[in-house]
């Protein structure tokens, strides 16, 4: 029977809802209250299910990346000068009449004059396609937020950036060619993800997909004075005339590689969580969007792509907050 009160529960905050929404359930025949347990027990299993379809989805993602190694391999030697390809046709559409009508609108504003005058000219003997992955990470909102001026000089030396792939996890490789900032036995850098691919027993029901969890960076050994992680500053001590140098941490997109650890994201501060979620976006990214596709964020075409994956996909593996 329906009370007609004017209320609405989908008007009430999602809190206030919840509870009455309980309230509800705890007040109904105890018939009806076990009908709703059932149905509740039902759901559960539904989501086992979905662990299993999800388990198999990403299975089906690594064999696949081991298929488009090749590809990869070739887009490696593109980007830095290895292989030159033979003039083609393009497979692919080219920029639509609409695109063309705005960036004419574009074109006259002071905006988007300065913008280009910051572009890079770049030698017609350019060697591969200078500064690719560098550009990549300014073109994605979350990367372009580590990367500092100092950290450009050696992301311009980046070749290469790779996945592997585990049962349980994922590690993104960052491949250096030989420069005055890494040492040679850290030209690889490396960054791990660990995925949890079942629900969380205390909240079964939000679950969408594999979590990230946790991340372990690499250490680097860096040249002597060349760790972009640090800066030395002149400290002037109490009671002393003269100041003292001292070294001090800074930001870097380097320190990516060394992330806060927590074994239980519940019992970290929140700052930490903000850092590691942030960091669980990336590795996100790097996953879905930034290694596959990196000339589509290269050139654009991925732009709208990438910033929409950002706000919606990651939510499938990053932890979700605790409901209470």
């Amino acid at each position: 029977e329906t009370i007609e009160t004017g209320l609405n529960p989908a008007d009430l905050p999602a809190r206030t809802r919840k509870l009455f929404l309980r309230h509800m359930i705890a007040n109904l025949p105890e018939p009806v209250q076990n009908r709703i347990c059932a149905l509740k027990n039902n759901q559960v299993d539904q989501v086992h299910i979905t662990e299993e379809f999800f388990r198999e989805v990403y299975e089906l993602e690594r064999r696949f990346y081991g298929r488009s190694c090749a590809l990869y391999d070739k887009r490696r030697d593109i980007v830095d000068g290895q292989f030159e390809p033979p003039p083609q046709p393009a497979k692919f559409p080219g920029p639509s009449g609409a695109e063309s009508e705005i960036i004419a609108q574009l074109e006259a504003s002071e905006e988007w004059r300065q913008l280009v005058s910051q572009l890079p000219t770049l030698p017609a003997d350019a060697k591969g396609v200078p500064n690719f992955w560098l550009t990549v990470f300014r073109n994605v909102p979350q990367l372009a937020e580590l990367v500092q001026e100092h950290d450009e000089p050696l992301l311009e030396c980046l070749q290469d950036v790779r996945l592997t792939y585990e049962q349980d996890s994922y590690t993104v490789l960052f491949q250096f060619r030989p420069n005055n900032y890494l040492h040679n036995s850290s030209l690889l850098l490396s960054k791990r993800y660990f995925l949890q691919h079942a629900a969380d027993p205390e909240y079964p029901f939000v679950f969408e997909g594999p979590e990230i969890v946790r991340c372990e960076g690499c250490h680097i050994h860096w040249r002597d004075g060349a760790n972009l992680t640090l800066r030395t500053v002149q400290s002037r001590r109490r009671g002393r005339n003269r100041s003292v140098p001292k070294v001090v941490p800074r930001e870097s997109f380097f320190r990516f590689f060394a992330p806060p650890q927590a074994l239980d994201l519940s019992l970290t501060d929140e700052k930490t969580k903000l850092i590691l979620g942030n960091d669980f976006e990336v590795g996100f990214l790097l996953r879905t969007q930034i290694v596959p596709k990196a000339v589509l964020l290269y050139t654009g075409d991925l732009v709208d792509n990438a910033s929409e994956a950002e706000t919606r996909s990651v939510s499938s593996e990053v932890e979700p907050e605790s409901v209470t």
